[in-house]
């Protein structure tokens, strides 16, 4: 009985110390359950900046636009009739010298009105002769009259006749003038070297006075008209004619790595309408002529080289956000909006100037449309200029 006393205690004891380890384990578990994972270290974007620092640099003023002739004119047909000769190189391209015929008109019409206008002038010559005599004839008869003390009246000496023989003589003389005229205007001429850039007529046409023979542009001056920004007017060496009549402007078509030296003309004194800007005007003279030609239509950019600007930051074009603004770095590595002013451009390079006294500061190289105003982030330099 007591062994069996004995076996049960023990038993029992085992019973109890299985459930004690199993309630311990699932405590232990429930508790390790319940304890949240530890916080993983925060990530920071990287950002590239560049360490930008207030330095003088020479102004360099670009702007684009298209080179054009300064004349352009619609040439149209004094006369009407239908065309019968056309100048076998009077095609679209091609240029004409001051001077050459580009188109004929039928003559028949106009010939026979000068010969007409001819004809009336010799009677009206005649005519005037006749009365000049009269005239004479009625004075000399006067004087004869016995009453030469006494004033002649103006009909008694044929003074109106004559009035009017004169001027039926101008008028004819006029006609003339002017059937001759209409009898040259049936050769249509190039009135200035030209460039052909429409044509519009063929052999056979019929035209009417006043119908557009060709678009010709003169070729002797090109130019090409530059809006610039107050900005940009401001560096410049001056913003008046006569500092910057003939300065020198390269233009460049990059597209095709192409550059050409021209003169600034003038200076246009009105804000454009459209553009709101002011513009500057260049010339090139003979532009067909140059060894590389620069045709009409070509558009360029224009460099001008402008005043020395102090306390200007160099940055890469990618760091403005919109022409007003980039991303700064403070010194606890937060980012704050910053207003500039950019002054010019140059390449991929902008030079600006802070609208806070700032000499020194890193300034976000690529900003991203997420960043916020006091994001933190981890800056790495990058010069990219």
């Amino acid at each position: 009985m007591n062994i069996i006393n004995k076996k049960t205690i023990i038993t029992l004891g085992c019973v109890a110390s299985i459930f004690l380890a199993i309630s311990i384990n699932g405590a232990l578990s429930a508790n390790q359950q319940n304890t949240p994972p530890p916080k993983a270290p925060t990530q920071y974007p990287k950002v590239s900046v560049s360490l930008v620092q207030a330095t003088s640099h020479q102004a360099s003023v670009s702007a684009y636009g298209e080179i054009t002739s300064r004349n352009k004119l619609s040439l149209t047909s004094q006369v009407g009739g239908k065309v019968t000769q056309l100048a076998p190189n009077f095609l679209t391209g091609n240029v004409f010298k001051k001077g050459q015929v580009i188109a004929k008109l039928e003559t028949i019409e106009y010939k026979q009105a000068l010969a007409n206008a001819k004809a009336s002038l010799a009677d009206a010559k005649l005519a005037l002769a006749q009365e000049e005599l009269n005239a004479k004839q009625a004075a000399a008869e006067w004087q004869q009259s016995g009453l030469a003390q006494h004033e002649a009246s103006d009909l008694v000496l044929r003074k109106p006749q004559l009035a009017v023989a004169n001027a039926k003589h101008k008028l004819a003389q006029q006609a003339v003038e002017k059937a001759a005229y209409d009898l040259a205007q049936t050769q249509i001429i190039a009135p200035f070297d030209a460039l052909i850039v429409t044509k519009n007529i063929q052999v056979g046409s019929n035209v009417q006075a006043g119908s557009e023979i060709a678009m010709i542009y003169d070729i002797s001056l090109f130019e090409v008209t530059l809006p610039l920004s107050v900005s940009q007017w401001q560096a410049l060496a001056s913003g008046d004619k006569g500092a910057l009549t003939d300065t020198v402007v390269t233009l460049s078509d990059d597209a095709n790595n192409l550059q050409w030296q021209a003169n600034i003309n003038r200076v246009e004194q009105h804000i454009d309408t459209n553009s709101r800007q002011r513009a500057l005007v260049v010339n090139i003279a003979d532009p067909l002529s140059l060894s590389t030609p620069l045709f009409p239509g070509t558009f360029v950019k224009a460099t001008v080289a402008g005043t020395q600007v102090d306390d200007l930051w160099k940055l890469p074009a990618s760091a403005l956000i919109d022409n007003h603004t980039v991303w700064q770095i403070s010194d606890n590595d937060l980012l704050r909006p910053l207003a500039i002013d950019v002054v010019f451009s140059q390449g991929d390079s902008v030079y600006v100037k802070p609208l806070a006294d700032i000499q020194q500061a890193q300034i976000v190289n690529r900003p991203l449309a997420s960043y916020l105003t006091n994001m933190k982030v981890i800056p790495s330099v990058e010069e990219l200029l």
